[in-house]
């Protein structure tokens, strides 16, 4: 079995003077959102999901955003042997180890939130 490949995108961001926002303090790894909330994402995170994609062969895979929607992560296989229901755990755990908290955003090329993009 091929072993999913995990790509780290930017998952804390700086501030002025070099501090790091809060969602980047050690926290557990995985957020839910409420039933009528949309996640808000930056267009760069949009553009992550968009190579995401491109990368994405008939393994599957799994991509994941921070909850202030400005950084992402994702695991995926490219191949068709690799081991279903890895890539979120795989996922998640990109966020675990940045110790930030995130949710699933798509599996696959799925969708799972409803989000908009902002500047």
């Amino acid at each position: 079995m091929s072993r999913p490949r995990t790509i780290l995108l930017l998952l804390c961001v700086f501030v002025m003077g070099g501090s790091l926002l809060a969602a980047c303090q050690p926290q557990m790894g995985r957020i839910d959102l409420g039933p009528d909330e949309k996640l808000q994402i930056t267009r760069n995170v949009w553009q992550d999901y968009e190579a995401y994609k491109l990368k994405l062969g008939r393994g599957g895979g799994a991509f994941v955003v921070t909850e202030t929607g400005t950084g992402s992560g994702y695991s995926y296989c490219p191949a068709d042997r690799c081991r279903p229901g890895s890539f979120t755990q795989g996922a998640i755990e990109l966020c675990e180890k940045a110790g930030v908290k995130c949710l699933v955003f798509a599996q696959g090329t799925t969708i799972q939130v409803d989000y908009e993009i902002v500047d």
